[in-house]
């Protein structure tokens, strides 16, 4: 009862955290849309799509084995609350709303220890992996020691952190049997997952480059550098926990980076829509969800009374 208590307050604080953000952001776009060829902005609001199908995706696929067959979509509901609940200020909540969601569901603590570990070591690798895969390309030849050092120090956390010799000591802690309930990920899902999360960082990268050419003079052609940007905002953004989805850490390093071409005002304005349109985008989708979800329960409803007054007939 407590923990679906918690859970329902982080929720919606989350919720309400979110209807604040769409409030910005529909004023943001409101404001500034004149000019803008909209129709392009609709390709970056598809890629941003998919790069959260990918991360579901990916996360479905940390689990499987896990997910009871009784309750099929408990990966998504899951995903669902931990992708609301970024927005939370504060230490990252978004793990927290996954495991409030796996536990109200009754999975094993050592399990739910084992797929948030994995997933948060996959999340910070992913992000290190795709950006020292966009600089070469982005900023030149000049930049391949530092990318080659980034990619292993990647590939290094991956076979590291995901280890399952390490997962099942810290996820033992966790459970009253100690090793004896220790739970780990296979090295093929940690590694099948980890390619997911890195390709979902790269087409993030594409949709940010997408709203730049729509809202500013960045030009089409330099796609390389603009996804590159993206990702080494979204890195520094994931690695400052106090930051609700990286909201002011990711936008202060695009300034950065690309300030110097654009002008400030200019790269702020890209800053600022990009998160707009992803807040924006983040909310169609749960909205999608949480209603989906609304109409499946009140169908069941509806065939268990149809049923139960069928034998009672």
């Amino acid at each position: 009862m407590r923990l679906r208590a918690v859970a329902l307050l982080l929720q919606a604080v989350a919720v309400g955290a979110l209807v604040v953000g769409v409030a910005a952001a529909a004023g943001q776009l409101a404001a500034n849309h004149r000019g803008w060829a909209l129709d392009a902005l609709a390709w970056a609001i598809l890629a941003m799509v998919f790069q959260v199908a990918i991360l579901a995706w990916a996360w479905r696929v940390l689990g499987a084995g896990w997910w009871p067959e009784g309750d099929g979509l408990l990966w998504l509901r899951s995903f669902a609350r931990g992708w609301v609940a970024r927005y939370v200020p504060g230490p990252p909540t978004g793990p927290a709303g996954k495991l409030l969601a796996l536990r109200e569901a009754g999975m094993a603590p050592p399990a739910v220890a084992a797929l948030l570990w994995v997933d948060q070591v996959l999340g910070l690798a992913s992000g290190v992996a795709a950006a020292a895969a966009m600089a070469v390309p982005a900023f030149g030849r000049e930049w391949v020691a530092i990318a080659g050092l980034a990619g292993a120090a990647a590939l290094s956390l991956v076979v590291v952190g995901t280890r399952p010799a390490l997962v099942r000591r810290l996820s033992g802690r966790f459970g009253k049997g100690g090793m004896h309930e220790a739970a780990a990920i296979s090295p093929r899902r940690a590694t099948v997952a980890f390619v997911a999360m890195t390709a979902a960082a790269v087409v993030a990268g594409l949709a940010f480059h997408v709203t730049a050419v729509v809202v500013s003079p960045w030009p089409l052609g330099r796609w390389e550098e603009g996804a590159a940007v993206f990702c080494l905002a979204s890195m520094a953004g994931y690695v400052a926990p106090f930051a609700p989805s990286g909201a002011g850490v990711r936008e202060s390093v695009i300034v950065a980076l690309l300030g110097q071409e654009l002008g400030v005002s200019a790269a702020l304005a890209v800053a600022v829509v990009a998160r707009a349109t992803s807040v924006l985008v983040d909310a169609a989708l749960l909205a999608g969800f949480y209603g989906a979800s609304a109409l499946w329960r009140c169908a069941n409803r509806r065939r268990a009374g149809v049923a139960l007054s069928n034998r009672r007939a």
